[in-house]
């Protein structure tokens, strides 16, 4: 942070020396417009406080006369239900982390097939295979379907059993038959089209021209939205840099919260115009300030090397990189179709064979499909996202090399489960290494105790940190020896209420961006051992200096869909 910023904070606490408190913030910058069309909800303009946070300014305010007057104003209840059962839901299922300021209802007076649908799903101890039979029923009539599964627009559950069925087998097209309809999704209002093939595909936003995949908390509907029951703290973390929220108190207009920046708790009192939130006023002592400003710039640095990251990973996921394993496999030959594919790729040709199986050396799109093991899938995001990738069919064959190469086709060793914990022992100057205690290795199928471990130590497990766990994999034959399995992935982001670990990248199988449920659904044996964190300032050296980053801060998409088509990874 430079020297003129520094004083900033001082300068500011200079008048107030002169002048008095009682300082009020101004809410009035608007939010600029938003990439592909999508926009901040309503379409007035939002007075969010879009504050790039190596520039947030930290300064005195005595908050007491505002703070006085929202505990005036009726409050809302939140969702004290969901708020019990959040870790567990949000281990489940993959969901826009929002806050609800009060319970979202079932429509009142429905018919007795849509009641009685509706107390199936709720009471049944197997939703999902419930709803996969219920499936068409939806389908052929999505008035009934809105009326069963959305509760005043919101795909919303308590119960995690619930939520998963809900964001796994639910589309679009069993809710509505419409042209258009409308996904109010954090604080962004996105439009989706009717295709041909009568899927929903999104006209606008970061995933525009990708069919619809919707997520817990999601709003859909048609027509002009109503008010909305949801609050979008990821956009304003974004914004602010904080690492945690606590609401204290919700009113029409208003939300009296508790905004963590590292070890300082800052009382703070926010606007809420529909979903978007902006900063009143914020109770920042002289001793704080500056230590807020560093939290905040931080902040600043490590998002931008992240959505580099972020970028790299969603480009693994969208070209649908393979899993390297064989086929048609004799004994264990996971990991031998990498070299073959770097073989053609040299060579010139656009296919290759193993055991008799043809191979390609491009997708549709002509971009390179490299085979990955799930080691590879961490090394080769961190190359990409510094430059590091090989060319696409049309181009002379070959690897650009940017600011980082993990040399694992040179080195085998490096392919190896453990070799990133290796590299991270030998590189304690590029990644800081955390092995768990064996009392902390919580099973995956005990979902209630692995949610709360992973809420009590949040913050060692933050976005881009990667984790290896480990445990007896299923597919394991009963007559053979066992062996436990490693498996990594990335933190890909964290709720910023309880601060868990909210979605993770990786490839278990094809590329993905997954929830723990799914990883407990495959090895509920498994456990986190290791948690490998990349410096910050080691990423920043490696990272391509010309990276599409955007300048304002804005939170990650938490869908990313396979280009060709076929797939997508939620």
């Amino acid at each position: 942070m430079g020297s003129r910023q520094r004083l900033l904070p001082l300068f500011a606490w200079t008048l107030l020396a002169m002048f008095g408190a009682g300082v009020r913030s101004d809410p009035a910058r608007a939010l600029a417009s938003q990439a592909g069309g999508a926009r901040a909800f309503p379409s007035a303009p939002v007075a969010a406080d879009e504050i790039d946070p190596e520039q947030a300014p930290v300064t005195s305010r005595s908050c007491e006369r505002e703070f006085a007057q929202v505990l005036t104003e009726p409050a809302l209840p939140g969702t004290p239900k969901l708020d019990q059962k959040r870790p567990v839901v949000l281990l489940y299922a993959k969901a826009e982390p929002t806050v609800f300021v009060r319970t979202p209802l079932p429509r009142a007076h429905g018919s007795e097939v849509a009641e009685a649908y509706r107390t199936l799903l709720s009471t049944t101890d197997s939703p999902w295979s419930q709803l996969q039979k219920l499936w068409t029923v939806f389908s052929a009539n999505p008035e009934l379907g809105r009326a069963v599964l959305l509760r005043e627009g919101y795909l919303y559950a308590e119960k995690p059993e619930l939520a998963f069925a809900l964001v796994d087998l639910v589309a679009a097209q069993q809710l509505f038959s419409d042209k258009q309809i409308w996904i109010h999704r954090g604080e962004k209002l996105l439009h989706a089209e009717r295709d041909k093939t009568g899927r929903y595909v999104f006209m606008d936003g970061p995933e525009r021209g990708e069919r619809v995949k919707l997520l817990l908390f999601d709003r859909i509907g048609t027509g002009e939205p109503p008010p909305a029951l949801h609050r979008d703290f990821r956009a304003l973390r974004a914004r602010l840099g904080f690492d945690r929220v606590k609401v204290l108190r919700s009113s029409e207009h208003h939300m009296l919260v508790e905004l963590r920046y590292g070890t300082e708790w800052v009382k703070t009192l926010l606007r809420s115009r529909d979903a978007s939130l902006s900063v009143e006023c914020e109770a920042v002592t002289p001793e704080a300030a500056e230590r807020i400003s560093a939290v905040r710039s931080e902040h600043g640095r490590k998002e931008r090397v992240l959505a580099a990251l972020r970028g790299a990973i969603a480009e693994g996921i969208g070209d649908g990189l393979p899993f390297d394993e064989p086929l048609t496999e004799y004994g264990q030959q996971d990991g031998k179709l990498r070299r073959r594919w770097h073989t053609a790729y040299t060579a010139g040709q656009n296919e290759y064979a193993f055991n008799k199986d043809k191979y390609p050396v491009f997708n549709a799109h002509g971009h390179p499909l490299v085979p990955e093991v799930c080691v590879d899938f961490v090394f080769d995001s961190l190359e990409r996202a510094s430059g590091t990738w090989w060319r696409p069919r049309g181009e002379p064959r070959g690897r650009v090399i940017g600011g980082m190469d993990f040399a694992t086709l040179e080195d085998e060793t490096m392919r190896r489960a453990t070799s990133v914990i290796d590299y991270a022992t030998k590189h304690p100057e590029s990644f800081e290494l955390d092995e768990l205690a064996e009392s902390e290795r919580v099973p995956f199928k005990l979902a209630r105790p692995l949610a709360d471990f992973l809420v009590a130590q949040a913050d060692r497990f933050q976005s881009g940190d990667v984790v290896l766990i480990r445990g007896y994999a299923p597919w394991d034959k009963p007559w053979k020896p066992r062996i436990m399995h490693f498996h990594s992935f990335f933190v890909y982001e964290t709720d910023p209420v309880t601060g868990q670990a909210l979605l993770l990248a990786g490839n278990p199988g094809r590329p993905l961006l997954q929830t723990w449920q799914f990883e407990a659904f495959r090895t509920p044996e498994r456990s986190i051992w290791y948690r490998i964190r990349p410096r910050l300032e080691w990423l920043e050296s490696i990272i391509k200096k010309d990276a599409d980053v955007p300048r304002l801060p804005a939170p990650p998409p938490l869908t990313v869909a396979l280009r060709e088509g076929r797939q997508e990874s939620g």
